[in-house]
């Protein structure tokens, strides 16, 4: 799926940048590893969901400690 047409990146290229980034990732990273940079805006919820969703999801066990 395109994500940025003013750019011409996909999905699939927004997660391979990601991979590997380190966290917490800025979008004008995700923009520069891709070679390129914001213009009209409109990929950027896209790009955040897509950040949102690689992060390692957080949740607590039984006894109360973070388990990843």
């Amino acid at each position: 799926m395109i994500v940025c047409s003013c750019n011409v990146f996909s999905d699939g290229d927004v997660r391979s940048a990601i991979t590997g980034a380190p966290q917490p990732l800025r979008m004008s990273a995700v923009y520069a590893s891709l070679g390129c940079a914001a213009k009209c805006g409109r990929c950027a919820r896209i790009i955040k969901s897509i950040i949102a969703d690689s992060r390692p999801s957080v949740t607590a066990d039984a006894s109360g400690k973070l388990a990843r």
